[in-house]
């Protein structure tokens, strides 16, 4: 069976997942016998995938937590947020409530739970998705998903190296990747909720029926 990774899964699974294994490489030398001192084979080169896809989903369980954490730190998803009128000017927000008065009515998203907010950032995913206008947005996800992806492989990395005493030079430098990493997140975070309702209102304003 074969199958292409999209632009996600290479970026937000794959490349968080390599990086984690490179780092059990050098946290552990032992395990260097496994690659071919005369260099990567094809075929090693395709299992290194396929293991770097598979810790990268167990990559991103750990990123799962750590953005819920930081996410409820600041306040909520920003998603969700842009739907209380964070992040947009305040016409734009009025706008937004306007095109969303046939999902919302005149409930005030602010009051809304968690949950039913996303349902709402789902919806208006799908209507974005559908209109063609999903590019830019899919974008701003995968690059939010690598660095969620990275973050969490850097907390994963700082733990074991601990656990295997490395020097406080290394623990620093997996410090400071962590928070460039975690940083970055949050930058694209805002960028993905920004530009899907800012889609989503470009989308609407070419069709008002919707």
């Amino acid at each position: 069976m074969t199958r292409n990774f999209d632009f996600y899964e290479y970026a937000g699974i794959i490349i968080p997942g390599a990086v984690l294994v490179m780092a059990l490489v050098w946290l552990f030398p032992e395990s260097r016998a496994l690659f071919s001192k005369e260099g990567v084979t094809l075929g090693e080169l395709g299992l290194f995938v396929i293991i770097a896809y598979a810790v990268g989903h167990l990559v991103q369980a750990v990123g799962n937590s750590l953005e819920w954490i930081w996410w409820k730190c600041w306040g909520g998803w920003p998603s969700g947020r842009v739907l209380c009128g964070k992040y947009l000017s305040t016409e734009q927000h009025k706008r937004l409530l306007e095109a969303l008065r046939s999902v919302v009515g005149d409930a005030d998203p602010s009051k809304l739970s968690e949950q039913e907010r996303l349902a709402i950032v789902r919806e208006v995913y799908s209507e974005v998705a559908g209109a063609g206008k999903a590019s830019r947005v899919d974008t701003f996800n995968g690059n939010y998903g690598l660095m969620r992806g990275l973050a969490a492989a850097f907390v994963m990395t700082f733990a074991l190296a601990i656990v295997t005493s490395q020097s406080i030079v290394a623990l620093c430098v997996l410090g400071v990747l962590f928070m460039l990493a975690i940083y970055r997140m949050h930058r694209f975070g805002r960028h993905y909720a920004t530009e899907l309702f800012t889609q989503f209102l470009a989308s609407r304003a070419k069709d008002p029926t919707r």
